[in-house]
């Protein structure tokens, strides 16, 4: 409890975050997140100067040391969350793991009444401290994310796969031979051929069912804008790969990639839709996955997806990611409960 007494919140608009914060920041990735690069400043800054008008960096120091710092929003009257940006698929949290912040203090120091703050995508490999705060409050399992653990050899992680998978994708291997299909797989890693396949990316996500809705990432666009600035830079630390498959000379299938000795991650995939009969989004991440073994690239590759069955064979790890809320006081909650359970009411 003395812990919670001593802290002390420090609340900035993003127009006000300077490089000094970003620079604090990733001190505590490197300390307390392995260097992960879904946590890493410049993908938060790079975010931020993308997508922001209405975020704040809320800090907590303790004794003057910095220990969390996290980034949130204001959603409505009396409400605040965890920033939502659908780049990010790991909680904007990062700070000491053994560290309880008073999330009490911290709804205080945040500008004008907070009744309710919601958290999303707590992963339990970096945000654990925060998982077990919540759980007194309101806590509950979200999705399920999946790492493949590459420390083996791949023919071993290969033979562990599930009879059903290696039999698809022998299928579909058959298949384009079969048909004479000619097939090549291309790792991008310099800088300016990861900035011309994001170009390539996002024209061929714009042209499925994502650029219907409006969704897909296009190179006119902040999305599009977005990844064609965070992989270049990361380009520049040998950080990024931009995968793609061939399939007689079509783009058939791209992920989009970032990594450290530690982790490999998978931002975005796309596939052509009218190549599907061939399964391109399998094969090549059959092959992304056989690269980072054959390579000795990374030690893990984390998807941070909500993975279904089907993806789930593919994985070695399974992990639960959660989201909660906290509440000011425990009659909100009870209010908060009330309301919920009559809108279930009336559907």
């Amino acid at each position: 409890m003395s812990q919670n007494i001593r802290q002390q919140w420090e609340i900035k608009a993003a127009s006000e975050i300077s490089a000094a914060d970003f620079d604090q920041w990733q001190q505590l990735v490197d300390q307390h997140h392995a260097g992960n690069l879904m946590l890493g400043a410049l993908f938060v800054s790079q975010l931020l100067s993308t997508f922001s008008t209405q975020h704040y960096l809320a800090r907590c120091l303790v004794n003057s040391e910095v220990k969390v710092m996290l980034v949130v929003q204001k959603r409505r009257t009396g409400i605040w969350e965890l920033a939502q940006l659908s780049q990010a698929q790991s909680a904007l949290v990062v700070g000491a793991q053994n560290f309880q912040p008073d999330l009490a203090t911290m709804t205080k120091a945040l500008p004008g009444l907070v009744l309710r703050f919601d958290f999303f995508c707590l992963d339990p490999l970096d945000h654990q401290s925060l998982i077990g705060s919540l759980r007194s409050h309101s806590l509950v399992e979200s999705m399920k994310n999946i790492r493949v653990n590459c420390q083996e050899i791949y023919s071993q992680y290969w033979q562990n796969r599930s009879k059903n998978l290696r039999k698809n994708i022998n299928r579909y291997e058959n298949r384009l031979v079969s048909e004479g299909k000619d097939t090549k797989f291309i790792f991008h890693t310099d800088k300016t051929a990861v900035y011309s396949a994001v170009d390539r990316y996002g024209m061929l996500e714009s042209s499925g069912w994502k650029g219907k809705n409006g969704t897909s990432l296009h190179p006119c666009n902040k999305q599009g804008m977005f990844y064609q600035h965070y992989l270049s830079n990361l380009a520049n630390i040998n950080q990024a790969m931009v995968i793609e498959f061939y399939i007689n000379e079509q783009l058939a299938a791209s992920r989009l990639c970032c990594f450290t000795p530690e982790i490999f991650i998978i931002l975005k995939t796309t596939y052509a839709e009218d190549l599907k009969a061939y399964a391109p989004g399998r094969l090549l991440l059959a092959e992304v996955i056989k690269h980072v073994f054959d390579n000795k690239i990374s030690n893990v590759i984390d998807f941070y997806t909500n993975a279904t069955e089907e993806q789930i064979d593919w994985a070695t790890d399974v992990r639960l990611m959660y989201k909660g809320s906290f509440y000011r006081h425990p009659v909100i909650k009870l209010l908060d409960l009330l309301v919920y359970r009559l809108k279930r009411s009336l559907k």
